[in-house]
C-alpha cells in the first residue's frame, strides 16, 4: 500500500483536532488498573473450561437446528389416521369452498374500488369470463 507523505510544511499541526486535544482534562488511570491489565491478559490466554465451549453460541445453534429438523422428520414421517377420512374430507372441501368464495368476493371489491390500477384483460379475467 502506498502512503502519502506527510506535507513539509506546519499545516498539520496546525490542525484544528489538535487544538481541541490540548484543551482535553487528561485522566489519570484508576488505581486498581495494572491488576485488570494484567488479569485480562491472564485470561485471554487461558483455555476455555469444557462448559464454556460446550454453552458457547456455534454448538448450540447446531443442536437447535438438528432438533428442529428431527421434529420435521417426525412430523412428516408419522401415518396419518385412515378412520372417518370420508367425511372429515367433505367438511374440509366444504370449508374450503366457503373461503374461496369468500376471497373472491374481496379480490372483486377489491377491484372495483380501484378499477384504474386494472387493465380490462385482469378485469374480465377476475370477474370469470
Amino acid at each position: 500500500m502506498k502512503q502519502l507523505p506527510l506535507p513539509t510544511d506546519d499545516s498539520w499541526e496546525s490542525d484544528a483536532v489538535w487544538g481541541l486535544l490540548d484543551q482535553a482534562t487528561p485522566r489519570l488511570a484508576g488505581p486498581c488498573f495494572t491488576d485488570h491489565a494484567v488479569r485480562a491478559a491472564r485470561l485471554a490466554g487461558a483455555p476455555q473450561r469444557w462448559w464454556q465451549r460446550l454453552l458457547s453460541p456455534v454448538p448450540l445453534t447446531g443442536l437447535a437446528a438438528t432438533t428442529a429438523a428431527a421434529v420435521i422428520g417426525v412430523l412428516c414421517l408419522s401415518p396419518v389416521p385412515t378412520h372417518n377420512a370420508v367425511s372429515s374430507t367433505a367438511s374440509s372441501v366444504e370449508a374450503f369452498a366457503g373461503i374461496q368464495e369468500l376471497a373472491e368476493t374481496e379480490v372483486l371489491s377489491a377491484a372495483v374500488d380501484n378499477l384504474d390500477n386494472f387493465t380490462d384483460t385482469e378485469l374480465v379475467c377476475l370477474i370469470g369470463f
